[in-house]
């Protein structure tokens, strides 16, 4: 007699490869997140390290500029260009002197509004 074709009608390895490949796929796409995620850091981290160069520069830059201007409104710095231009400048007297005062709001809601 001959053997009968049988097959195994199980679906036992088959789901067993459908799982593997699952996760394999959810594996493949954690992977590319996580790498672009990463690429994104990275290119965060350039941008923050230029920002941060070209702040100190500025910085810098500023400082330069603040000790130029205190130099420049110094009063011996002051005194010299006078004395190259030939100008004379005298205080004024006491009664040429005006001041003004700041107008006080007579209610709160004035106040508030400064």
């Amino acid at each position: 007699m001959a053997n009968k074709n049988r097959r195994n009608h199980s679906k036992g390895g088959s789901t067993a490869m459908v799982r593997g490949v699952a996760l394999g796929v959810v594996s493949l796409l954690l992977v590319l997140l996580y790498l672009g995620i990463s690429n994104n850091c990275e290119a965060l981290g350039r941008q923050i390290k230029l920002a941060e160069q070209e702040k100190a520069e500025l910085l810098k830059q500023v400082a330069t500029e603040e000790q130029n201007w205190a130099q420049a409104r110094s009063i011996r710095n002051m005194e010299a260009l006078m004395a190259q231009y030939r100008i004379e400048m005298d205080w004024p007297a006491e009664k040429d002197i005006i001041r003004l005062h700041a107008a006080r709001p007579d209610r709160a809601v004035e106040y508030a509004r400064r």
